[in-house]
């Protein structure tokens, strides 16, 4: 066969491959991605995360799509779902910044669903990887708030989760020192923990008249009911020095504000 015959040989496979090509039909990974997406953009949500999964079951392989599948779950309220897909998502990140990123994503759906565990582990797992993530540090110092019921005037005080609180709030503060919330927010758990104080002294001073025949017992409750004031006292000093930190945050945040907006 000459050159010319070769050649035509040649470009009569290039011709018959393209028209191959052209009848095959999509993969069906691409058919169902595309079918979430039309269905996502009309805010259809159930529809959308049904045809990203059997996306996903064509080709896990898409951090896309799961990106997709999660937000779509979470539009249904479906927090479960949404954080099973936003793990298979966390497969396909390498950097501890965008890890990190995830499990505070991750922690926030968690709270909005009121799984407060669930957020706190995850937000301690953004911790490992930036120890200095003032947003885990202040939202789990808010878990320890409301578990110490700082949050609600009608909740008894908890102790211990009113210290964690307080504790958060500090390392906070130490990574920032100018937030004028983190000053209110740890104001109100000390307003609590002042409220603990007051019960226990108030208990003390019940067993004092309890035990007026009992000298021993009315001295130990004696010693407890100072113990109390005088803790109370430290918290009165140390929620005055928040209210002033707390005004001088707020006055410098505003003249930066509206510096900003002279430029």
């Amino acid at each position: 066969m000459n050159r010319l015959g070769r050649l035509g040989v040649v470009l009569g496979v290039l011709t018959l491959t393209a028209a191959t090509g052209c009848e095959e039909k999509p993969e069906p990974a691409k058919i169902h991605r595309v079918k979430g997406s039309d269905h996502l953009s009309k805010k259809e949500w159930k529809e959308a995360a049904a045809a990203y999964e059997l996306s996903l079951q064509a080709d896990p392989k898409q951090d896309k799509v799961w990106e997709k599948k999660a937000y779509a779950h979470m539009q249904m309220g479906e927090t479960d779902k949404a954080a099973e897909a936003l793990l298979k998502l966390m497969e396909f990140k390498t950097e501890p910044a965008q890890k990190a990123e995830l499990y505070r994503g991750l922690a926030s759906l968690h709270m909005q669903g009121g799984q407060s565990d669930k957020a706190e582990q995850y937000f301690n797992e953004a911790l490992k990887l930036e120890p200095k993530d003032e947003a885990s540090l202040g939202w789990l110092a808010e878990i320890y708030s409301q578990r110490g019921g700082a949050r609600s005037m009608a909740a008894a005080p908890v102790e211990a989760d009113l210290q964690k609180s307080l504790e958060y709030y500090d390392k906070v503060i130490a990574l920032n020192p100018n937030s004028a919330n983190t000053y209110l927010n740890k104001r109100i758990v000390m307003a609590k923990y002042m409220e603990h104080e007051k019960q226990q002294k108030d208990v003390a001073e019940l067993e004092i008249k309890e035990n007026a025949k009992d000298a021993t017992k009315a001295a130990e409750a004696k010693a407890r009911a100072e113990q109390h004031q005088a803790r109370m006292e430290e918290f009165k000093k140390q929620f005055d020095e928040l209210s002033r930190k707390f005004s001088e945050a707020a006055k410098a945040a505003k003249a930066a504000q509206a510096g900003a907006t002279t430029k």
